[in-house]
């Protein structure tokens, strides 16, 4: 089986509670949430999952103190590309702070969940904030709905319930699937503490449309992966390569 690996690219990252992420708990704790965009090494094609974001939107839009790293060019740029070079965008959901760089792919077919983009240009009014339809406007996209083979060794896993859409994205590496989450979460979601440990094995996402779903993506995203990436852990900032 044809294996990867997986570049993880920090542009920016936000100052948010980190209810957000932990569902009734630890509210009130402010935390550095980065945001990434993930690039396959090894395929025929350029391949990112998600773009993320800048901190001038974050700050602007959504009024987050922000702090950049680097810009979406300048990360690309480390690898010897260009946003015209990407051909595929794997889009986990359609949050702002996952897709605001994607228009940048002018060469990219955008891989979607056909569920997901209908609610994205129609959210409802309780998750009208995390979809900006501008970001989204003339994008080449391709929809799908369930699992889905991307290429031999990259796979798409339906994970719903962080939004009506949302899907993971798992990739054989030469030390197993390493399975990029999709749903906002960090490690703690995965492994909560010993208190907690007693009432259940994670901690759902804290931002959700739907609490069971995503309990339930969460529990089985854990089960199926070798290698974990939630997608704000703040572990993989300095990771320049997985595994």
């Amino acid at each position: 089986m044809k294996t990867y690996r997986i570049r993880p690219l920090l542009l920016t990252k936000m100052e948010i509670d980190l209810g957000i992420l932990l569902y009734r708990y630890r509210y009130g704790e402010k935390f550095m949430s980065p945001a990434y965009s993930w690039y396959i090494e090894g395929s025929d094609q350029h391949i990112l999952v998600d773009t993320s974001t800048d901190a001038e939107l974050a700050t602007e839009y959504r009024g987050f103190p922000a702090e950049k790293v680097m810009s979406f060019e300048e990360a690309l740029a480390g690898l010897g590309l260009k946003p015209d070079d990407i051909d595929l965008v794997i889009q986990t959901h359609l949050h702002w702070d996952h897709c605001a760089n994607t228009a940048k792919c002018t060469n990219a077919k955008v891989l979607v969940n056909e569920t997901e983009l209908h609610f994205a240009f129609s959210p409802h009014p309780l998750t009208g904030l995390s979809y900006r339809k501008d970001l989204l406007k003339d994008l080449n996209f391709v929809l799908i709905d369930g699992y889905h083979e991307v290429a031999p060794g990259i796979e798409i896993i339906p994970a719903p319930g962080h939004s009506p859409g949302t899907q993971a994205v798992a990739i054989n590496t030469d030390k197993g699937k390493a399975i990029i989450t999709g749903f906002c979460c960090v490690k703690e979601n995965f492994y909560p503490p010993e208190e907690l440990k007693k009432l259940m094995p994670i901690i759902t996402p804290g931002t959700h449309t739907d609490t069971l779903a995503a309990y339930e993506s969460t529990l089985r995203i854990k089960g199926l992966a070798d290698i974990l990436i939630p997608v704000h852990d703040p572990s993989f900032a300095d990771v320049t390569s997985i595994p």
